[in-house]
């Protein structure tokens, strides 16, 4: 049985590049859901994810909208985009790059439950880690 003394931790590192933190968000069932829904793609495009974060890490920056962007209208939730894949994400206090969760986008728009799924994953580990400290 794990100890329950032992914290549950709100993220888990993937890339610690000179700019941002990358991490995967640890829901409190301790899943990390970005995480689980990249491994069950093809290594190419983990490949193509893992490129971005680097980028992203190592520069703090990626111009191309095709590959990053802020999704209008949102509480401040950006997406990593490989092709019809993306991973959601936000920026949290002390260069930290959070990502929530993956999926593949079928239409135009992306939808609105996954983004609501991710603006709750923000505010759940907003949440939890004020409550850390």
């Amino acid at each position: 049985m794990a100890d329950p003394s032992r914290k549950l931790p709100s993220s888990r590192l993937v890339y610690d590049g000179a700019v941002f933190r990358i991490e995967f968000y640890v829901a409190p069932s301790r899943a990390a859901p970005a995480e689980a829904w990249l491994e069950q793609l093809p290594i190419g495009g983990q490949q193509k994810f893992a490129a971005l974060f680097a980028r992203m890490g190592d520069t703090g920056k990626i111009w191309n909208e095709r590959k990053f962007k802020h999704l209008t209208e949102t509480d401040q939730i950006f997406e990593f985009k490989v092709e019809a894949d993306r991973i959601l994400c936000f920026f949290f206090i002390g260069r930290r790059l959070i990502l929530t969760h993956g999926f593949r986008k079928a239409g135009d728009k992306t939808p609105k439950r996954e983004i609501d799924r991710a603006e709750a994953c923000k505010k759940n580990f907003e949440g939890r880690v004020k409550h850390e400290g």
